[in-house]
């Protein structure tokens, strides 16, 4: 089941898209608290995001950039500001869709439906999407998840580079050198440490779902991806 975040304070038209989405079996939640909008993203880790620009404390372009910084998700952006400049300033903030209101149901439904064909369906980089597997665990490239049979979670930007790597490396040590100059290109502006914290954060998320993989400290080298028990 595909799930859906809307970011629109209109409760009346929030719980419309949720109400119409939802017997089409997409999973649906409504923000209610607009100030941890990219707090609820994370957690809920949705495929796509209905947001829109009006809403308190700060406005739509501000979280659309902010979610572009974690996650390629699909955001559509539903406002009733018509103009030419707004709908550039959408896209240029990450948006991948720009809807005026008022609007046809069922033609935000084709839209969405749209967006996930083109993003985890069968347009998906030519229906080939770009994963790495090991184990019980499988890293989509494309949509930013890794996954087990029973769960799955978004990675930030620097988490995918970092289990990109390692997956790539699997079973060898990657040093931390050369995970360093890969991903901040030069380790001399980096905090020592940055990478320690990422790592931390990564090894959370294989044992949130159950991954048979886990992450190994070789001390004054680097780091090990392998199966636990190896």
């Amino acid at each position: 089941m595909y799930k859906i975040l809307i970011v629109e304070d209109e409760m009346n038209i929030a719980n419309t898209f949720k109400n119409h989405l939802e017997k089409y079996e997409y999973k649906c939640l409504v923000i209610v608290d607009f100030e941890r909008v990219l707090d609820v993203f994370q957690d809920f880790q949705p495929h796509l995001v209905i947001m829109d620009i009006n809403l308190p404390a700060f406005d739509g372009y501000y979280w659309s950039r902010k979610i572009r910084r974690v996650s390629n998700c699909p955001i559509m952006i539903i406002s009733a500001r018509m103009s030419e400049l707004d709908q550039v300033y959408g896209i240029e903030n990450g948006a991948d869709d720009f809807i005026t209101k008022p609007f046809l149901m069922n033609v935000v439904l084709a839209k969405i439906n749209g967006q996930i064909r083109r993003v985890y369906g069968e347009f998906a980089n030519g229906s080939q999407a770009r994963i790495l597997r090991k184990g019980n665990t499988a890293l989509n490239l494309d949509t930013v998840r890794l996954s087990t049979p029973e769960q799955e979670v978004l990675l930030t930007v620097k988490e995918l580079q970092l289990c990109t790597l390692l997956l790539e490396a699997f079973p060898n040590v990657v040093m931390r050198q050369q995970l360093l100059t890969a991903i901040w290109d030069d380790e001399t502006f980096v905090e020592e440490n940055t990478l320690t914290v990422n790592i931390v954060r990564l090894r959370k998320k294989l044992e949130t779902i159950h991954s048979s993989l886990e992450i190994t400290t070789i001390r004054g080298i680097g780091y090990q991806l392998m199966e636990k028990g190896s």
